[in-house]
């Protein structure tokens, strides 16, 4: 998904004329982000059942749906 989204970046770059060059993570900063991720959903979502805050539980869902599609890009990186 990354490489799909820096091809159309880098299509588009060529169609303005413009040069940004986009970051392609390795193995390893998509292993830390998930750790990160799951680390930061774990805690919201704990805090989300201790308090009365909604919020919370549902920015520590996004966080671990973020690590489930890093883990399956981490899987897909060659």
């Amino acid at each position: 998904m990354i490489n799909k989204i820096n091809k159309l970046c880098e299509n588009l770059n060529n169609a303005l004329g413009i040069s940004v060059s986009l970051p392609n993570p390795d193995k390893k900063a998509l292993k830390t982000a998930m750790v990160c991720n799951l680390t930061a959903g774990t805690c919201l979502i704990m805090a989300g059942t201790v308090s009365s805050s909604k919020w919370y539980t549902i920015l520590g869902s996004i966080c671990i749906i973020s690590t489930i599609i890093l883990q399956r890009e981490n899987n897909n990186k060659e």
